[in-house]
């Protein structure tokens, strides 16, 4: 009798972006899924908002995003503010880097407003210099190791960085709304910001694409569907997270990722979502991959 065919093990790998990079960047992702895994996986994953914005530089086959809504096919593309889930997918041998920016330093590389970018994947093509974007695909297809095909992509970065320095109104206001703390409104910020609450809305949207309250709502649920194990307790648990109550978490669960809390809460369902996620883990990303 033939014995089974093993399938192969998927590559992924997570660096640390160089100095030049660490105040835009909290990590780099190297993932390579060979298409007999793709196939046998079921070849889709769900992605829950987290706040991030991404780059994702392609050398495998092209990606189909979908948000229900709208589907994008794309090679190498940005992916601005999400607050709905994402189902991605690929026909053949996936493989790619993907660069995860710190919430408000996509702007520092990409024209004026993130508006434009929220709720979107964007090919970088239609950014930026389209021969750039197809050297640095074909580059990393030929080099040899994943450190070599991440320097690669940060040189490309290097090269789009615009502003020294990002936003730090924004900055600020991002750092309060992922504190934990949900005690001030926009308004209150603002004046303790030293801001106009319209100011900083605009400059919130600027760079970050969305008004702060919907940066807001996305933020306290990811951080509070990121528990290690579901709670004992649904009621304590959700005045915990910053909810009225089980209800308020219920609602809010299921009108931004679709699903209930102790769905969200369960253990991915394929390997490569399990990899994915294990490797957000790692790298101490509040980040819910599932399929």
């Amino acid at each position: 009798m033939t014995p089974p065919t093993s399938l192969p093990v998927p590559l992924m790998e997570a660096y640390k972006p160089s100095p030049a990079l660490a105040s835009c960047i909290t990590d780099i992702w190297v993932w390579e899924i060979p298409s007999a895994l793709v196939r046998s996986d079921g070849g889709t994953l769900t992605l829950l908002p987290d706040g991030h914005p991404t780059m994702c530089f392609v050398y495998g086959d092209p990606l189909t995003a979908s948000d229900g809504r709208r589907s994008f096919t794309t090679r190498s593309a940005v992916c601005g503010f999400q607050a709905r889930p994402v189902q991605v997918s690929c026909d053949g041998h996936a493989a790619g880097i993907t660069v995860r920016f710190r919430p408000w330093s996509l702007a520092r590389f990409f024209p004026p407003s993130l508006e434009e970018a929220a709720e979107r994947r964007i090919d970088c093509r239609d950014l930026f210099a389209r021969s750039a974007v197809e050297d640095l695909e074909s580059q990393l297809f030929e080099l040899p190791t994943s450190l070599a095909r991440v320097r690669q992509v940060e040189r490309f970065l290097l090269g789009l960085l615009r502003a020294r320095e990002g936003d730090r109104l924004v900055e600020r206001t991002v750092m309060h709304l992922c504190s934990g703390k949900h005690d001030m409104s926009v308004a209150q910020m603002a004046r303790e910001f030293g801001a106009t609450e319209r100011t900083l809305e605009r400059r919130f949207r600027c760079a970050i694409g969305v008004p702060p309250k919907l940066f807001a709502r996305v933020m306290r649920l990811q951080a509070a569907l990121t528990a290690p194990e579901p709670p004992e307790r649904w009621s304590e648990f959700a005045l915990h997270c910053g909810y009225y109550d089980q209800s308020h978490l219920n609602r809010e669960a299921k009108a931004i990722f679709g699903a209930s809390p102790s769905t969200m809460l369960k253990p991915p369902g394929s390997q490569i979502a399990q990899g994915l996620q294990n490797l957000a883990r790692e790298t101490a990303l509040s980040t819910k991959i599932f399929r």
